[in-house]
């Protein structure tokens, strides 16, 4: 009997490499083989045969994907016990048979701001870890509205995620180096970048020399009794009415700016991390200098937090896996790209006719982009019960333009960002979606639509998408302490856009102080108010690959630290948006993006 000599060859194939099929999976698998009619079995039979047998290992080594609620990061007794079972199998085959649309098909996926897990740092212990229950260290858990704990939580990890970043750097490691910045701004560990100015002043903390320069970062606690200048990180915070002190994980000292001069690019404002050098003077510490702290682009940062605990996405259970993905975003990664209008006002009949338009010029595309949309989505905010019928009203006709193109509305992926005008809990970060109440005859009509929060994450292939929607440049702006450097203009610094110099600027600055202080809004509370237990997921650390901020200014594009910075400028002023395509050009197995700004006349 064939069949039955086919089972006995298998099973002994299974055993020479150490696992143990069970006999309903290998029944799935000669049924799997025999579909691929290989005749009497031969060379192309047996490829098949050990690459499923390659997969199966390589699961139960990195201990991932076994039936029965092992989880991806625990392989349960199956893995243990080396043992096939059906479920396994199934996975392994699946896996093996996706296509090169498959591949593409499942690249994205959609993160809900309010369950993403919380990366952790234990100062005590160095360590970090991924926390998926949210809830806050108030007791509180469960809800978005935290106790005092919580907000004392926040800003500790706040303090303690640039710590850990800032006492990792070369210029503050005790042993001879070359010589680096003072402050922030260039990459991590003084490896370049930013424009800062080298400081090194006869402190006591130096070790002096031309060579082996480093800096030790002073505890505010430690500033009593001692003389001469100093070198502290802490957050600025006004604990009196119109008087800032910097604070740290040991205590506060009050700050006298009047002196005080930046050293790096960025808007300084309460709530914000600095990088301090000063002398306290009868109990005021009298800053000299200023800047931020300095960052780690984003290999570096999951170099030191470990890839794992990076994985917020819960898609990628180890290295193995990761590389896989690589594979993957290089071979199918370059079909993919991504149309993001700002401002879509639906209540505009021009904005609407420009919608459509734009439809039609991509519904020809294979595979369809996918099209995200950030709010407001009226011109005017919503107010009383007509305001309601005509916000439902606006997403019907939405619904009815995107229905004139039958492929895009079955295939086409539509995300839509709220703005902070838009329906639903408004003026707190971050913000839910807006309701279904207004949407329901959108998502009936249009197949894949995600009303998404505000940020919103998206994972394609390996890379992470952070959209927001925030008046990011004209906030900082208002709020900033002391003034902006300003710098005659470097046609490389700015690649993109369409801003004056002087909002080039301002833009270059606002970039700047969300990537330094790894969070979209370290900005005072009275002015960006925050869930305190849902802080982590405006983090940006590590960088996300791109952020795509729906900002009220022009168009602007700017690489920092290999991370994209883009705002698609309003939609309703101009019908500009930007195509962005987060593989769009490969070059010896490195991927680089591709951004372009388009107009609709």
């Amino acid at each position: 009997n064939k069949t039955m000599s086919k089972r006995k060859r298998i099973a002994r194939i299974f055993r020479m490499r150490g696992l143990m099929v069970q006999s309903s999976a290998l029944d799935a698998l000669l049924s799997v083989l025999s579909r691929e009619d290989y005749g009497d079995g031969g060379r192309d039979y047996d490829e098949t045969l050990y690459a499923i047998i390659d997969e199966v290992k390589g699961r139960m080594v990195n201990g991932r994907g076994f039936g029965g609620g092992g989880g991806r990061r625990g392989g349960g007794d199956d893995a243990a016990m080396n043992v096939v079972t059906p479920t396994l199998l199934g996975m392994v085959v699946a896996d093996l048979s996706r296509t090169g649309r498959d591949a593409y098909d499942e690249s994205v996926q959609y993160l809900d701001t309010f369950r993403t897990p919380r990366l952790s740092y234990d100062p005590m212990r160095r360590n970090f870890d991924l926390i998926v229950d949210c809830g806050g260290g108030g007791g509180n858990k469960g809800s978005i509205y935290g106790e005092a704990l919580d907000k004392v939580n926040m800003f500790a990890q706040r303090y303690e995620l640039v710590r850990q970043r800032m006492l990792r750097q070369d210029i503050f490691q005790p042993k001879l180096l070359t010589n680096t910045n003072m402050v922030g701004g260039g990459r991590a560990r003084g490896s370049g970048g930013g424009r800062n100015t080298s400081t090194r002043d006869g402190d006591d903390d130096d070790n002096g020399g031309s060579e082996g320069t480093h800096h030790t970062l002073t505890p505010v606690e430690s500033l009593l009794g001692r003389v001469g200048v100093r070198y502290l990180l802490g957050m600025i915070v006004q604990v009196e009415e119109g008087r800032y002190y910097l604070e740290d994980h040991t205590g506060q000292v009050r700050l006298d700016l009047s002196r005080a001069s930046l050293l790096t690019d960025g808007f300084v404002t309460e709530n914000s991390i600095v990088l301090v050098q000063g002398e306290a003077i009868d109990g005021v510490l009298h800053v000299h200098h200023m800047g931020s702290p300095i960052v780690e682009n984003r290999s570096d940062a999951i170099k030191a937090i470990g890839l794992q605990n990076t994985d917020i996405f819960n898609s990628i259970g180890s290295l193995s896996e990761f590389e896989k993905l690589r594979e993957q975003e290089i071979e199918h990664g370059q079909e993919g790209m991504f149309v993001v209008l700002s401002d879509v006002y639906l209540d505009s009949p021009s904005v609407m006719e420009r919608i459509e338009k734009m439809l039609a010029g991509y519904s020809s595309f294979d595979p369809l982009p996918i099209f995200v949309f950030m709010g407001n989505f009226t011109s005017r905010p919503l107010s009383g019960g007509g305001s309601t019928k005509s916000m439902m009203g606006y997403f019907e006709d939405l619904a009815s333009v995107i229905s004139k193109f039958p492929r895009v509305a079955n295939d086409g992926r539509f995300v839509f960002v709220p703005g902070p005008n838009d329906p639903g809990v408004t003026g707190v970060l971050p913000r839910g979606p807006i309701p279904n109440f207004f949407t329901s005859t959108l998502r009936s009509k249009v197949r894949h639509v995600t009303f998404a929060s505000n940020p919103c994450r998206v994972r394609y292939f390996s890379k992470e998408l952070v959209f927001f929607r925030d008046n990011l440049v004209g906030k900082m702006r208002r709020h900033c302490l002391l003034e902006p450097r300003e710098e005659e203009e470097d046609d490389d610094d700015l690649v993109g856009g369409v801003a004056s110099p002087g909002q080039r600027q301002l833009t270059r600055h606002a970039i700047k102080t969300v990537f330094d202080q790894g969070h979209l809004s370290p900005l005072p509370l009275s002015a960006s108010p925050i869930y305190w237990q849902l802080d982590h997921a405006l983090r940006l650390y590590p960088f996300p690959d791109a952020l795509i901020v729906g900002d009220e200014v022009d168009q602007y594009y700017e690489n920092y630290e290999e991370c994209d910075a883009i705002n698609p400028g309003p939609f309703s002023n101009g019908f500009n948006f930007v195509v962005y395509r987060p593989i769009g050009e490969i070059r010896k197995l490195q991927t680089k993006s591709d951004v372009e700004f388009s107009q609709i006349e």
